[in-house]
């Protein structure tokens, strides 16, 4: 097991890719530095919004005879800082690649797709949505989207003028047991440290260079040169360690033991146990069942050394309040087990403990938006949505268990907007036979993806800088509001956007009354709700909230928290109705590794590839390849006893699926651990499989109790050389 303490420049190095993150944007003439940047250069030049992730960072676009020639981060932008990652870069350029769907297509009886046009395909969407509706009710139709607002706004709002609450983010997927286990405890589902001036902050399981934002990125160097203690929790020395002071190892799905122990010694302080107590329900009965949660006893489980959870509980206390543990974008790293909903609920617990919140140095609450003085406010539903019996605890509803519920026949009708499940979630075969299950199915995608070419009818769209884009909000500590407008003319004459189809499709079935004329109408409305005008704010691109937003700041330290209680709860009642302890204990992953030549199958985001809408695109391939970042992860130590050397092809296999890969060896995973990174191996128009291996093939749809997440880290792996 690896805990070590590692130089301010030690890790740097340790992979190449870091180093070619920024070769991406090369890719966009203009980029590049020199003596031409100072002759005179011609641009439009457009603030407007990344629509890489869902963190959608500001950005500059310079626009030069109708093609965007380079792109630059705005330094306003919390997210961006400045800068964008190499996927913000890489998806600049996917405007003028190859493969983009021109026309609508529809599915026919024998199994291929004829070309129609949009008033064919609107209106046989049309049909067959009210035909669901009117046979089965308005509960039988459901949405999934990228999450990005324009998308989510619109689709949801049609689904809700039918009648449906069934519509969820696809981004949330992995994501979706932090939000909800957060949300349990404190009534918050995300919250954002505050790294420039922390004293300790301890990251659980998430590499901060290849999932979240160049915002990120620099705050954490802010706090390492102002002398923070930066540790990085993980099963595998990623990336991110190159941002740490220290990297303590842990094995795969324990880090709940860690966090578990860590709040047993944190209780053990008296001054923070009596103000805890003041801030927290239930505290006592908390205290009471992790009793037994030692140092000692989470060692036996996480395989990091009992002294060093003990020296890291008192680094945190004598920190606190500056101080936090983080999990707040954990999304494909340390989450997907059968504890992470657990974990998110013990993090905020803990941090609780240490009086962190909406303190300098430590963890601002992401608080809601109020859109209800907009004009386009949204829109109310009745009846709950169709996952909140299985997935009662899932936050906003659950994405993986309305696929499972259209495998089951509960769902007919399923629109999917760049959320390609097939390829993303557990066994692919499953999530094929679910779309096959609906009768209607549409996908709303640039290319025709693994999940377009499953569904009915399959929609051309125009990218992001394509069409006017509805507001969103970034940052937590300091919230900002990110518009932009329409950045150039649109590269494919038949594409629409999400909003011109929603609103197409909400006309011909007769609700088209609850949907503005124009996107920009609906964007000025919902400024105005939050206090920006809607002119001014698509100059800036990015401008700081205030008082408006959220109904007035609260000082330094004090919450209004939006629990039952008005306090953090340790316990809940919820959690306990659902098949969940009532308060944060130990929960062990579902799958037990049987023997020593057995490895759990670990993934997560990189930063060129960080989602399966990217894979495609050419710079960021490239890179990958280059590099070796689609093979297999495995400890030296397990390479050397099976015959194993760094390079070798071997085969990953298990009783789901079996694929050739090529072994990365390496010392920075722990011995009973893989590693595959998620979005490789994704499929063609002539059905071969590209760069890499999907990961998911090897995972059973299984998910998270009570959480609904589907976990994709709970599948079992041999690795064999191949041909011995």
């Amino acid at each position: 097991m690896l805990t070590k303490a590692i130089t301010r420049r030690g890790f740097v190095a340790a992979s190449a890719a870091t180093a070619a993150l920024a070769a991406s944007g090369a890719m966009l003439s203009g980029c590049a530095s020199g003596s031409e940047d100072s002759k005179a250069y011609a641009a439009q030049v457009v603030n407007t919004q990344c629509s890489a992730c869902p963190k959608q960072c500001g950005y500059a676009a310079y626009v030069v005879n109708g093609a965007i020639d380079k792109v630059v981060g705005t330094g306003a932008n919390p997210y961006a800082a400045g800068t964008l990652c190499a996927r913000g870069y890489g998806s600049a350029t996917a405007f003028y690649g190859e493969g983009r769907l021109t026309t609508p297509l529809h599915l026919n009886a024998a199994g291929f797709y004829d070309e129609v046009s949009w008033d064919e395909a609107i209106a046989g969407i049309a049909e067959g949505l009210a035909g669901i509706v009117a046979q089965n009710g308005p509960q039988a139709i459901a949405a999934i989207t990228n999450g990005t607002s324009t998308a989510d706004w619109y689709v949801t709002r049609l689904l809700t003028a039918l009648g449906s609450s069934n519509s969820y983010v696809n981004a949330l997927a992995s994501n979706i047991s932090v939000a909800s286990g957060l949300a349990l405890a404190t009534g918050y589902s995300a919250y954002e440290p505050d790294y420039a001036n922390a004293s300790v902050v301890v990251i659980l399981g998430a590499s901060t260079v290849d999932a979240p934002d160049p915002g990120t990125v620099a705050a954490l160097e802010q706090a390492r040169e102002a002398g923070a203690q930066v540790v990085m929790v993980d099963s595998r020395m990623s990336q991110a360690a190159s941002l740490a002071t220290r990297y303590i190892g842990v094995n795969a799905g324990t880090e709940l033991a860690l966090v578990l122990a860590l709040a047993h010694e944190l209780l053990g302080n008296e001054a923070l146990a009596t103000a805890a107590a003041q801030a927290m329900a239930d505290l006592g009965v908390w205290q009471a069942a992790i009793a037994s949660c030692t140092p000692q006893w989470a060692s036996e489980i996480t395989g990091v050394p009992a002294d060093t959870i003990v020296g890291l509980a008192q680094d945190l206390a004598q920190a606190a309040p500056a101080a936090c543990i983080d999990l707040s974008w954990m999304a494909l790293f340390g989450g997907s087990y059968a504890n992470t909903g657990e974990l998110a609920r013990a993090v905020a617990l803990a941090n609780t403990v240490l009086g962190c919140w909406n303190v300098p140095g430590g963890a601002y609450l992401a608080r809601p938006i109020d859109w209800s003085g907009s004009a386009f406010s949204p829109l109310a539903v009745a009846a709950p949505d169709i996952t909140a019996e299985q997935a009662p605890l899932a936050a906003g509803g659950s994405a993986a268990t309305l696929l499972r519920l259209a495998h089951e026949g509960q769902v007919q009708g399923l629109v999917l907007v760049d959320a390609n499940v097939v390829a993303e979630y557990p066994d692919p075969d499953y999530v094929t036979e679910a779309l096959k299950a609906c009768a209607l199915s549409v996908a709303v995608a640039p290319w025709m993806t693994e999940t377009a070419g499953k569904c009915t009818y399959v929609l051309p769209e125009k990218l992001w800088a394509e069409s006017a884009q509805l507001p969103t909000v970034a940052g937590a500590k300091t919230p900002m509001l990110v518009v932009s407008g329409q950045v150039i003319e649109p590269a494919v004459d038949g594409a629409r956007s999400v909003a011109e189809i929603a609103t197409a499709l909400a006309s011909a079935l007769g609700v088209g009354a609850a949907f503005p004329a124009t996107v920009d109408e609906a964007a000025e409305a919902l400024c105005e709700a939050v206090g920006v005008g809607y002119a001014g704010a698509l100059q800036v691109g990015s401008c700081a909230l205030g008082e408006v937003a959220f109904g007035g700041e609260e000082p330094a330290g004090v919450v209004a928290w939006p629990t039952a209680s008005g306090k953090v709860e340790c316990a809940s009642a919820a959690a306990d109705a659902a098949g969940v302890s009532a308060v944060p204990v130990w929960v062990a992953p579902d799958a037990t590794i049987p023997d020593a030549d057995t490895f759990r199958l670990t993934t997560g985001n990189q930063a060129v590839l960080f989602a399966e809408e990217l894979t495609g695109l050419a710079p960021l391939q490239a890179i990958a390849a280059e590099y070796g970042l689609d093979g297999v992860w495995i400890n030296a130590g397990k390479a050397r006893e099976a015959g194993i050397q760094d390079g070798d092809k071997v085969v990953v296999a298990n009783d789901r699926y079996a694929a050739p890969a090529v072994a990365h060896v390496t010392q920075l995973i722990e011995p009973q651990a893989a590693y595959m990174a998620c979005h490789y191996g994704a499929v063609d128009d002539a059905g071969q499989a590209g760069l890499g291996v999907c990961q998911a093939k090897f995972a059973p749809f299984a998910l998270e109790v009570g959480y609904g997440a589907p976990l994709l880290q709970e599948s079992l792996v041999t690795i064999t050389k191949a041909g011995a």
